[in-house]
């Protein structure tokens, strides 16, 4: 027998209740796959301008959301051709196959979080798409009790799931969030371009020439500066050579093409990343993605989205990957 304290509280639902109208359908209710959901969500955090330094094409262009989240010194962020200042206060959402490096950070002790993860309704987060927020008010205290909660409960499911509802709650406060605009103008003249910029022009023109047998004289040509010069650059900023991020940069383009079923068909995608037969782009996406392109399309398809395609790795993990591209006017 219920106390005076839960009649109470019974009677207040019991008038809540009056408002409910009955569904029309009683085995169709609310579905997880129409929210909002983040889902294998990873933490982790950088605390020296070494650790942000990439090693290799998958730190700068992969398969995961990237939510970036400065809590001590200020720095650029270069996304698909923009370039934002984060501080403190700000916070920058990267989406999948989006290229990214960062640039400029200031020196001292460092502390940036990185929150990675995967999300079935992607285009419930497309005006945050290149719109850095405000981290302040209520976002801000959800970001805070998510860090706290995470790091002081024990591993496990429960610790995963509150994990999952904590970052789902924060970009749905971030969508409501004040965008901040921290766009840094490119340099007026070429011979005051940063490195970033010089790589933001590489990419973009590799990017736009997929279906072309492009060399790294062609890059050079391109953007004024030596082979010697950019294969420098490439190799300090990005953590490979240039030739390296050339071939890879078909690879990862034909995997975001694979997991959006309006690109077309497998054999068509491969003509659109410059490949002749399939048979060829099949055996170069292997090589680099871990598995064939048909495969990897039914992963995507089935919502088994690969985070960290193990074919993806440094080449000097790799070992030598022959001698293709090493040499000033070598293709793709």
């Amino acid at each position: 027998m219920s106390g005076a304290p839960n009649d109470k509280a019974f009677r207040k639902i019991g008038r809540v209740l009056a408002g409910l109208v009955n569904p029309v359908n009683l085995f169709s209710g609310a579905k997880l796959g129409e929210a909002l959901v983040a889902d294998n969500v990873l933490l982790f955090k950088r605390t020296s301008t070494e650790m942000m330094r990439p090693h290799g094409v998958t730190h700068n262009y992969h398969h995961r959301f990237e939510l970036v989240i400065p809590l001590s010194k200020a720095g650029r962020i270069h996304v698909d051709g923009r370039s934002y200042m984060l501080d403190c206060g700000r916070t920058c959402l990267i989406f999948p196959h989006q290229f990214h490096h960062y640039l400029d950070i200031e020196t001292g002790e460092l502390n940036w979080l990185f929150i990675t993860f995967e999300c079935r309704r992607a285009d419930r987060l497309e005006p945050l798409r290149n719109s850095p927020r405000a981290l302040e008010g209520a976002a801000l205290e959800m970001l805070g009790g998510l860090v706290e909660n995470h790091l002081s409960s024990a591993p496990g499911p429960e610790r995963d799931f509150e994990l999952v509802v904590a970052l789902s709650r924060l970009l749905r406060e971030l969508l409501e969030a004040r965008a901040v605009n921290c766009v840094v103008a490119p340099r007026a003249m070429a011979g005051q371009e940063t490195h970033g910029e010089i790589l933001r022009a590489i990419n973009s023109h590799v990017r736009a020439n997929l279906d072309r047998t492009l060399t790294i004289a062609d890059l050079a040509k391109h953007t004024g500066y030596s082979i010697s010069y950019l294969r420098a650059i490439f190799r300090k900023e990005i953590g490979v050579s240039l030739g390296s991020y050339m071939r890879d940069s078909r690879m990862s383009t034909a995997a975001s093409m694979l997991s959006d079923p309006d690109h077309g068909s497998v054999e068509e995608i491969a003509k659109a990343c410059g490949f002749g037969s399939l048979f060829a782009f099949s055996r170069a996406f292997k090589t680099v993605m871990g598995v064939p392109p048909t495969a990897y399309h039914k992963l995507v398809q089935g919502g088994k989205i690969l985070a960290s395609p193990k074919g993806m790795l440094s080449r000097r993990k790799r070992g030598k990957a022959g001698a293709v591209g090493r040499r000033a006017g070598s293709a793709i």
